[in-house]
C-alpha cells in the first residue's frame, strides 16, 4: 500500500514531511487517489492502476501545463520530482503527484453554464501534443469479437450472458456511425461528470488527466451531455448553449460526432467482461466486473439515444 512508503515518495517529489499517514481520497479504473498532509501544505498522490510510460506521461502532463497557462481551467498542477520527471517509482508503485484542490461529491446538479463554459474553456486551448487518437475511442469491437464473447460467457455460464445477448445488436448498431476524426487536437478523453467535479466553493474542476491525448473536441461533448443532461432536453439545451456562447469550438451535427461514446461504451463491455471471464480472475475482481457491467445497463445507450440528442440541440447553432 501507498501508505508504507509516503516518505519515500514525499521525498521523491519533494512535498515536504508527511504529518499523518495518507488517506484514501478516491478510486478509479486509472488508479487509486491519496490525500497526502505534509509541513508544506496537503497534496493529491496518484498511484496508477495503469502503469505509463515516460513519453505518454510528459505527453499528458504537457497538455495540463498549457491548459494551466491558459489560466482559464480550475485543475490540479502536476508535480515533479527533484530531477524533473512526472511519474516516479517508489517500492512497487507507479506514482504522480498534484496540487490538492477540494471537492464535493460528484453530482449531476450542479451548474450547467458553468460546466459548459469551462470544457468550452478547455477546447480553446490549441494543443497538439505526442498521443495519437486511442482506439479505445475511435475503433469497434467488431461482430467477431462479440461473438467470441459472446460464445465465452455462454460457456462460463456468466451471469451477464443473457444481458450481452440482448445487447450486441445495439452495441453493433452504435459501431455503424464510427468514422475517423477530422479535427484532431490534444482533448482529456475522459470528460464524463466524475471527472468534472463541482467544488465546496460553487466552481468546477476538471480531474483525472492521465488519459488525455489526440481527439475531436466535438466528441468529448456526448458523454458530458448525457451525464450531466441526465435525459431532460432542458438540461442538455443549457449545458450546451453555454458552451457556445463560452467559444466552444465544437457543434454537434451528424451521428459521426458520436463516435468516441458508441466506440468507449463497447470497449467498456469488453473490458469488464474479459475481467470477469479470466481464468483465475478473483470473487473481487468478478464482482467488480459485475458491478461495472450493471453500471453500463443504467440505462444502456443506443442509437436511439444519440438521435434524440441531436434532435435536441438542432438549431442551437
Amino acid at each position: 500500500m501507498v501508505t508504507a512508503y509516503a516518505e519515500a515518495i514525499a521525498q521523491t517529489f519533494d512535498l515536504g514531511v508527511p504529518l499523518e499517514p495518507p488517506t484514501l481520497a478516491g478510486a478509479g479504473e486509472q488508479g487509486r487517489l491519496w490525500r497526502l498532509v505534509t509541513d508544506r501544505g496537503v497534496r493529491a498522490v496518484k498511484e496508477l492502476r495503469r502503469r505509463q510510460t515516460r513519453e505518454d506521461a510528459e505527453a499528458d502532463a504537457a497538455f495540463q501545463e498549457a491548459v494551466l497557462a491558459d489560466g482559464s481551467v480550475p485543475m490540479p498542477r502536476p508535480l515533479r520530482t527533484a530531477s524533473g520527471e512526472v511519474l516516479g517509482e517508489v517500492g512497487p508503485h507507479q506514482v504522480r503527484a498534484y496540487t490538492w484542490v477540494e471537492l464535493a461529491s460528484p453530482v449531476t446538479g450542479c451548474d450547467l453554464a458553468l460546466v459548459g463554459s469551462t470544457v468550452a474553456a478547455l477546447h480553446r486551448v490549441p494543443h497538439r501534443g505526442g498521443r495519437p487518437v486511442s482506439p479505445w475511442s475511435s475503433e469497434p469491437v467488431g461482430a467477431a469479437r462479440w461473438a467470441d464473447l459472446r460464445h465465452r460467457a455462454r460457456a462460463a455460464s456468466a451471469p451477464f450472458a443473457e444481458a450481452l445477448e440482448a445487447e450486441i445488436g445495439h452495441l453493433l448498431a452504435l459501431e455503424t456511425v464510427m468514422t475517423p476524426p477530422v479535427r484532431v487536437q490534444t482533448c482529456h478523453r475522459d470528460l464524463w461528470a466524475d471527472n468534472v467535479l463541482p467544488t465546496p466553493t460553487g466552481g468546477v474542476c476538471i480531474v483525472d488527466w492521465e488519459n488525455c491525448g489526440g481527439e475531436d473536441p466535438v466528441r468529448e461533448l456526448p458523454g458530458l451531455l448525457l451525464d450531466f443532461g441526465a435525459g431532460d432536453p432542458e438540461r442538455v439545451r443549457t449545458l450546451y448553449a453555454a458552451y457556445r456562447d463560452a467559444g466552444g469550438p465544437a457543434r454537434l451535427s451528424e451521428p459521426a460526432d458520436f463516435t468516441a461514446v458508441a466506440a468507449q461504451f463497447g470497449h467498456f463491455w469488453v473490458a469488464a467482461a474479459e475481467e470477469y471471464l479470466r481464468p483465475g480472475a478473483t470473487a473481487d475482481e468478478q464482482a467488480h466486473a459485475l458491478s461495472r457491467l450493471a453500471e453500463l445497463l443504467d440505462p444502456p445507450f443506443r442509437v436511439a439515444d444519440l438521435e434524440a440528442l441531436l434532435d435536441t440541440v438542432a438549431g442551437l447553432g
